[in-house]
């Protein structure tokens, strides 16, 4: 998303974070099955990861459906929701960054395999790519 939408950047961002979180939940179920004997503990992570995120696109999605029946109407209260909203969604990629890096630095199961790594480290820029567009959004919401 560029931040050259204008007013529309309000209505943008949700779209962009409910698309993001929908591609970090496919992202877990990639690496559980391009790593079939990933460490219990690994898995068990990325299947909370997977709900955690089904569950913020899903809140995300509802809050757009209210935002459709006011017709989009911009208030300050409005704006301070979807800031609070994509700072968490935001937060929630910083974890799962961590936790990837995490893992592929100390999963054995990763390291023997010679695909993991690029594909993990893949899902890493791309979830790092959407923490950049949400904190560009924040910034440009906290100085106009």
């Amino acid at each position: 998303m560029h931040i050259c939408y204008g007013d529309k950047n309000h209505i943008r961002i949700p779209e962009e974070a409910a698309f993001w979180k929908r591609q970090e939940s496919e992202h877990t179920v990639v690496i559980r099955e391009i790593v079939p004997d990933l460490e219990q503990r690994y898995v068990e992570q990325l299947i909370e990861y997977q709900g955690i995120f089904n569950a913020v696109e899903a809140t995300i999605v509802q809050y757009f459906s209210r935002l459709n029946r006011t017709c989009y109407m911009m208030n300050a209260e409005t704006i301070d929701t979807i800031v609070n909203l994509i700072d968490q969604t935001a937060a929630k990629s910083q974890a799962f960054v961590e936790f990837l890096t995490n893992m592929v630095i100390n999963s054995t199961a990763v390291q023997n395999n010679p695909v993991a790594p690029v594909v993990i480290n893949h899902i890493i820029r791309e979830s790092k790519y959407y923490i950049g567009i949400a904190n560009a959004y924040i910034t440009q919401v906290a100085y106009s």
